[in-house]
């Protein structure tokens, strides 16, 4: 094209020229954050069908951040909780939060940077919440968290590479001032509010904002357009924004891959756990029932299965403290604390069984261990009373069992197994057949009928209550989810036995 000095040429039609209104960004599809919404949504639903949400085994089987468990090399619990939430309400908060701090910090860095900081981020936030307890944790809120520090720090020090209408809201300030107040509050509410993990929230934080320091967003450019010397206007500045090159995205296939090894790792592990929880509780019961030799043998099929989980070790060791062989019950204690060494209950089973093989100086030191553990975490204090209630030691297990649900009113399995030792203490006094009713009724409940132990536990209440028609209907549910358990089968005939009708 040839340009007539005595009629200008609109710009649009200057030789190269590239035209777009300034402040128009193409709108962009948040891939990354649709798919990790639609990835914990699925999860989710899993749990769910699993036995619940709130159910800590499933939590555990699942991945949840568990500081033992990571230590003995299932590396891939620093990534599954990201993805795993406990309630539709913790999912609810966390998914409507992330679907609004999310496609902002997608924006600034595209897909693949974006995935990176938000998983390095939830990384960070897993380890920290290990490394400072002993407890359970899950959720996204870790990596909410360092995605809303990453914008901020992002926004500030790579103002000059955001899209156009971003680089606007960071220089007005306001949005990363509200953003700011909104990261305080949090972590303010997470002080003072129980069962919320801010140091989850706080690794999470640090993590996001150190990569979003350290790795630069995409940058937008601006064209200058250039008129003829007889044109009157004055060059203008346009801002552009450029589509993102492929090969800066195909860095999401590092965050892809790990979570992607993640997932197949806990769908490994899920079976197996959950075999060794299944065999342990059978355990348990048979030895409520008299019949400690296949008890142990129970344990020990668990303990094969996984020999790194000490669930089946810390169960032979009290077995062996209550067959009143204090010996080895030290040995298995001593190997649990191996495998766990800030597990309360293998210290208090150690402390016990130094006490009955007659050395109380060594029972007095894991006594004072055991007393510098967290009073405020849910599980130790169940775990702490699972045991002294195996012990017979009702009057402390109905205590450490209120406790726990003062701290945590959802906890199903303190529900569950406070209601076992109302329905079936040894000692009449610590009987209490109304309560065994109500909070087996509650831990059924919460587990929304899934988990066959609880609803065993709901039969075994209304027996007690002599309401034994009720407890053969329930009793058919276990065994409907459990056909072939042979202690819910003999549950079954005792209730039929006693009047109630067969289903």
């Amino acid at each position: 094209m040839e340009f007539d000095a005595q009629q200008p040429v609109p710009a649009s039609e200057w030789p190269g020229a590239e035209v777009r209104l300034p402040g128009r960004e193409p709108r962009q599809i948040p891939v990354a954050t649709l798919t990790i919404v639609a990835l914990c949504v699925i999860v989710f639903v899993l749990q769910t069908l699993a036995g619940g949400s709130k159910n800590t085994d499933i939590l555990l089987n699942f991945g949840a951040s568990y500081k033992p468990s990571f230590q003995q090399g299932q590396y891939w619990r620093a990534v599954m909780p990201l993805f795993l939430h406990i309630g539709f309400w913790h999912l609810g908060v966390n998914m409507f939060t992330l679907l609004i701090i999310g496609p902002v910090l997608e924006r600034m860095y595209g897909y693949g940077r974006y995935a990176v900081i938000y998983l390095g981020a939830g990384i960070c936030g897993s380890l920290l919440s290990m490394f400072h307890g002993h407890v359970l944790a899950a959720g996204a809120s870790g990596a909410i968290f360092g995605a809303a520090g990453a914008i901020v720090v992002g926004g500030w020090t790579h103002r000059d590479a955001l899209p156009h209408e971003l680089a606007r809201v960071f220089r007005r300030g306001r949005f990363t001032l509200i953003l700011a107040i909104f990261i305080v509050i949090q972590l303010a509410a997470g002080h003072l509010v129980s069962n919320i993990d801010n140091w989850g929230h706080l690794g999470g934080l640090i993590g996001g904002a150190l990569l979003a320091f350290l790795i630069p967003p995409l940058r937008s450019t601006e064209v200058t357009t250039e008129a003829p010397a007889t044109d009157a206007q004055a060059p203008q500045r346009v801002a552009s924004w450029e589509p993102v090159p492929r090969s800066f995205q195909y860095i999401v296939l590092v965050p892809a891959g790990i979570v992607a090894i993640a997932m197949v790792a806990a769908a490994r592990h899920y079976p197996v756990a959950s075999e060794v929880k299944r065999l342990v509780d059978e355990g348990q019961r048979l030895e409520a029932a008299h019949q400690a030799g296949q008890a142990f043998d129970r344990y020990q099929r668990a303990q094969e299965l996984d020999p790194r989980d000490e669930r089946p070790v810390l169960a032979i060791g009290q077995l062996e403290l209550r067959q009143h062989d204090p010996q080895r019950a030290v040995a298995e204690f001593q190997q649990a604390l191996k495998l766990d060494p800030d597990s309360p209950v293998a210290r208090y089973g150690l402390a016990s069984a130094y006490q009955e093989s007659g050395n109380p100086a060594a029972a007095e030191k894991e006594f004072e261990a055991l007393a510098n553990e967290d009073p405020g975490a849910p599980d130790v204090q169940e775990a702490v009373a699972d045991l002294m209630a195996g012990q017979k030691l009702y009057a402390q297990a109905i205590q450490r069992y209120q406790t726990v649900l003062r701290l945590s009113p959802n906890a199903a399995v303190a529900h569950n197994n406070l209601a076992w030792l109302y329905a079936t203490a040894d000692d009449p006094k610590f009987r209490d057949p109304a309560g065994a009713l109500d909070h087996a009724r509650k831990a059924v409940a919460i587990s929304s009928w899934r988990q066959p132990e609880y609803i065993d536990t709901l039969a075994e209440a209304l027996y007690v209550n002599r309401q034994y028609a009720e407890a053969v209907k329930v009793e058919t549910r276990a065994l409907q989810l459990q056909p072939s358990n042979r202690e819910y089968q003999e549950h079954m005939a005792r209730y039929q036995s006693k009047g109630g009708a067969s289903q």
